[in-house]
């Protein structure tokens, strides 16, 4: 009696399947595809376990294969090893297995579902999965800078107007704040570009600057503080100056390749938790190394015609314990423009000297762009090494 869960095959069709429900005279097959399919009771037949297995026989030289339709046809020019399609039964009745056996050897069933079983299980990788991460083991953190030709341009990127976009390669969420420095009437302040928050692995465009914008362009202010809203691994709280020197917006070798953008790119490291890294930022912050003087002869005093400022940080700063290169720097440009300001506004000295020293020019630099945007009508150069060595530079008041 044909009931949920019968094997059955079609008397008008071929296939096979399982009878999922029955509704009046109607019946539905689930077949091998996985679908149901509606079929009258009386088009289907039940099909019992021992019919199936009386097809499979002990196969001689002699004797004639079943064939599908359940006839027997007599094969000619058999050889002594022959291959035979074994017809065992899964759920749908219809999978076929394919073994050897020699011409008197009974066909074992169970022996090849058993094999089959015990190949599948062979193939299935055991391996256990390595062990998630908690949230607070991810420490995984990079903040970039990268400026990218705009969109459809024709021009090469050297010659493009650029975007400014601010990249969080990180599980950290991120506060920022991008600003531009600034000097007037002799103070420093900052001017905000963008500031948010920028979740975990994302980017966020920060401003488009003109081709001519590009040529002004110097240095940024940028202050981060990534966080995460669950249990994380704190990092510091960061605030440092990025110089952006023009020539870099105009040299075809600074734009490269790059994992964000599919346009080359010219691409600054912010902060970093690779430790190897010349970029990398401190987790916790570490005490700034002091300036080394440099070997030179003794500086001389200032005089009623010539005043003489030392910048070197441990000359203006009780202690640079807790500092970082930017803030440093910062204090030691603060000193320099109060001083020349006073001198301007004194007008009794004919010439005020600045003893920067040597270190990588950073220092240098900021004094001469101070001295071009903010005093383009007094004169400089480089004082007398026998007086103050290499690092000095002499500004001429009258």
């Amino acid at each position: 009696m044909i009931k949920a869960g019968s094997r059955v095959k079609f008397i008008s069709d071929t296939g096979a399947g399982i009878v999922r429900s029955i509704k009046g005279n109607i019946a539905y097959v689930e077949v091998e595809e996985g679908f149901e399919i509606p079929a009258l009771i009386s088009d289907i037949v039940e099909v019992e376990i021992e019919e199936e297995n009386a097809a499979i026989v002990k196969i001689g030289p002699s004797d004639p294969k079943p064939s599908a339709g359940g006839g027997n046809t007599a094969p000619t020019g058999l050889s002594k090893r022959q291959k035979a399609t074994v017809r065992g039964l899964n759920n749908y009745g219809k999978v076929s297995l394919t073994d050897d056996y020699e011409d008197d050897e009974p066909i074992d069933l169970s022996k090849l579902r058993k094999s089959f079983v015990k190949s599948a299980e062979e193939q299935v990788d055991r391996t256990p999965a390595a062990p998630e991460k908690a949230p607070w083991e991810v420490t995984d953190y990079l903040v970039k800078l990268l400026f990218v030709p705009v969109p459809d341009s024709d021009k090469p990127a050297e010659a493009a107007d650029l975007e400014a976009w601010l990249v969080n390669d990180s599980s950290y969420t991120l506060f920022y704040n991008i600003a531009r420095r600034e000097q007037r009437g002799g103070g420093h302040f900052v001017r905000t570009i963008d500031s948010g928050t920028l979740a975990a692995d994302s980017k966020q465009k920060v401003k488009l600057y003109r081709r001519a914008e590009l040529a002004e362009i110097s240095t940024l202010h940028i202050s981060l503080l990534p966080y995460k809203p669950t249990a994380f691994v704190p990092r510091a709280t960061e605030a440092f100056d990025l110089e952006l020197h023009p020539l870099k917006f105009v040299r075809a070798s600074g734009f490269t390749e790059n994992d964000y953008f599919d346009a080359p790119a010219l691409e600054f490291t912010l902060a970093s938790s690779d430790e190897m890294s010349d970029d990398a930022a401190p987790v916790i912050p570490t005490p700034a190394p002091k300036v080394p003087k440099t070997t030179a002869p003794a500086h001389r005093k200032s005089t009623k015609d010539e005043e003489v400022v030392d910048l070197h940080a441990e000359a203006i700063l009780d202690s640079t314990e807790g500092m970082t290169p930017g803030e440093i720097l910062q204090a030691q440009l603060a000193r320099f423009a109060v001083a020349l300001d006073g001198a301007v506004k004194a007008g009794g000295q004919k010439r005020i000297v600045f003893i920067h020293g040597v270190g990588k020019g950073k220092l240098r630099y900021e004094i001469e762009k101070s001295l071009k945007r903010n005093y383009p009508k007094l004169r400089h150069q480089d004082a007398s090494f026998a007086e103050y060595g290499y690092g000095a530079i002499m500004i001429f008041l009258k």
